[in-house]
């Protein structure tokens, strides 16, 4: 069998890393794998010296300098290396997240997510939500479950910690004593948020609070593996694809959008009409846990839409 190299462009971001990961670890279920990681800085120089050296490329070529099958990357950031290495290398380039349209025709595969509203095209590939590295054991815990707080982003939502506080003491509250929860924050969760969760937990015997700054990398994963039912604020899709992805039955903590309309609010109105995660006011009238996900796994998408355009004998 022959090996797919693979170049990977990682620009610091956890959440694109994951992404970027994901298809990574999908692709090696089918074929060989040899990645190479290309660790980039994230400012405004080194992008603007990363685009002229992408450019130059396009009008002076430099002959093949690597061995290279394809380049994926995730992020704006990561835009000018895959188009500067691809070109360079003959490589097929693919990016995840959605690029400014006059760039989508630099790229052999782009996976953008249906929030982002783009249509279907020979080289873009929509997906129900980002790609991520969680995958389900079946090994879930009927009495464990995970509470994640997101927090505050002044382009999207209005974050009221005493509201999202209600949401939690009553989803908490109304379950038996038997169910343990685990609950934590994000990097974004207001100061005032934690200690208002942490005075919560302090006082229960089956919960847990443990901050985001004293986890360590692949904690949530983790977490996601033996928990049964996993609650998220709307505001941190990524983390509620990823639980559905790890094959927990997934319910969304509501936020106050800003606008209607924006992809966020698009992507958990999705979910919902499609019955693939809970909302907190279904949970409230039924008070039901019925399964979700739907075996969601969008990084063996991904992996399976590169197979069958370039390697498809890897699917046979």
């Amino acid at each position: 069998m022959k090996t797919c190299k693979i170049t990977a462009i990682l620009d610091g971001s956890p959440g694109h890393e994951k992404q970027t990961e994901g298809i990574i670890r999908a692709l090696g279920k089918y074929v060989l794998v040899e990645i190479n990681y290309l660790k980039i800085k994230k400012s405004f120089l080194s992008d603007m010296i990363s685009w002229l050296k992408a450019l130059m490329g396009l009008f002076w070529k430099t002959g093949k300098t690597e061995d290279v099958d394809f380049v994926l990357g995730t992020g704006t950031h990561t835009h000018p290396h895959v188009i500067r290495i691809g070109n360079a290398n003959g490589a097929k380039k693919i990016i995840c997240m959605s690029p400014a349209s006059f760039l989508i025709k630099m790229f052999d595969l782009c996976f953008v997510p249906s929030h982002d509203r783009f249509n279907p095209g020979k080289n873009i590939f929509l997906t129900i939500g980002p790609p991520n590295i969680s995958t389900d054991k079946n090994i879930h815990k009927n009495d464990t479950g995970l509470i994640l707080i997101g927090g505050v982003d002044e382009k999207s939502h209005v974050w009221d910690s005493d509201k999202i506080c209600g949401y939690i003491e009553e989803i908490i509250s109304f379950e038996s004593v038997n169910l343990k929860w685990t609950i934590s924050s994000s990097p974004r969760t207001p100061e005032e948020m934690e200690n208002k969760i942490s005075r919560f937990a302090a006082g229960r015997e089956n919960v847990s609070f443990f901050p985001f700054a004293d986890t360590q990398k692949g904690w949530v994963e983790k977490r996601y593996d033996t928990s049964g039912i996993v609650w998220v604020t709307a505001d941190s899709m990524s983390m509620v694809y990823e639980a559905l992805t790890a094959g927990c039955t997934t319910c969304i903590i509501p936020v106050e959008w800003k606008q209607k309309g924006n992809k966020f609010a698009y992507s958990e109105q999705y979910l919902y009409e499609h019955k693939i995660a809970i909302s907190y006011n279904n949970w409230k009238r039924n008070r039901d846990y019925i399964k979700s996900g739907n075996g969601l796994n969008e990084s063996d998408r991904c992996a399976r839409e590169i197979l069958r355009r370039w390697r498809p004998e890897s699917l046979q």
